[in-house]
């Protein structure tokens, strides 16, 4: 089985009363981490997540993508999940790029739902726990075309309300000029795939798709206006012609914590 690492971030906020952890995936591209990927399955399961986002790209039309269903059939018995489209559900790469037929993303929208992940177009849904109010929103790849994906950035943006905690999902760190404005409290995605080469010295990689060389937004946590932007390193590791350098694929787990809350609890065993 290929070998990935778990990236841990916490953060405090008045908003939150309790601890919860959220397990965060990305760019898995159809990657397999074991039969029924229950590698990656297992290793979520340690940190009891309240929820899994899914931020884009999860499988690939060029290969079998037995290893993304799977997935989100495991990762659905887990608990809540929310999935956001990334670029690969719109097109692909094959010396010249390909448009997916949209009736086919509308049927894998349309499976994902049948299994009860929430498909995320401009929406806000609010997750069930007891540690606070935690709104999860998301918006479409870009692909999906500029003004609708501006229409359900700006409806997420109306529908933030300043009690709860309030996740952004979208695919592309490189709109980071525009997340600056989103009056939540997080924007999460992937797409940059940890700078794809990292190397002692060179913060964030040396290049990620949408950014060009030396990307700003490869891969950690930054400032974003009053709020944050947690990019993901994301757990593709097949591409032949992208081989990854000094860069593992990552599982990330969010721990939201109060803001009084001086140390991260410790896991329990």
């Amino acid at each position: 089985m290929h070998r990935f690492q778990t990236k841990t971030y916490a953060i405090a906020s008045v908003k939150i009363q309790k601890p919860v952890n959220l397990a965060i995936v990305s760019d898995l591209h159809g990657c397999p981490y074991g039969e029924k990927q229950r590698g990656l399955l297992t290793a979520m399961e340690r940190y009891r997540p309240a929820a899994v986002l899914m931020a884009g790209d999860m499988s690939d039309v060029r290969d079998d993508d037995t290893p993304f269903w799977d997935f989100a059939q495991g990762a659905a018995l887990l608990g809540p999940c929310y999935y956001v489209t990334g670029n690969h559900d719109y097109s692909w790469y094959s010396g010249s790029h390909r448009r997916i037929p949209r009736e086919e993303v509308g049927r894998q929208k349309e499976r994902l739902r049948e299994l009860g992940i929430h498909v995320l177009e401009g929406e806000r849904e609010i997750l069930p726990v007891s540690s606070g109010r935690i709104a999860i929103m998301g918006i479409d790849d870009k692909l999906t075309g500029q003004k609708e994906w501006d229409r359900q950035y700006l409806h997420c943006c109306r529908m933030v309300e300043e009690r709860q905690y309030t996740i952004l999902l979208s695919h592309r760190p490189e709109a980071a000029g525009a997340y600056r404005y989103f009056p939540g409290d997080l924007v999460v995605c992937g797409h940059a795939h940890g700078g794809q080469w990292r190397f002692p010295g060179i913060r964030g990689g040396v290049y990620a798709p949408g950014q060009g060389l030396f990307p700003r937004y490869a891969g950690g946590l930054y400032p974003r206006g009053e709020g944050q932007l947690l990019v993901s390193c994301g757990l593709c590791y097949k591409y032949p012609k992208l081989p990854r350098f000094g860069n593992p694929p990552e599982l990330v787990i969010l721990r939201l914590i109060p803001a009084d809350q001086k140390k991260i609890p410790k896991e329990k065993k």
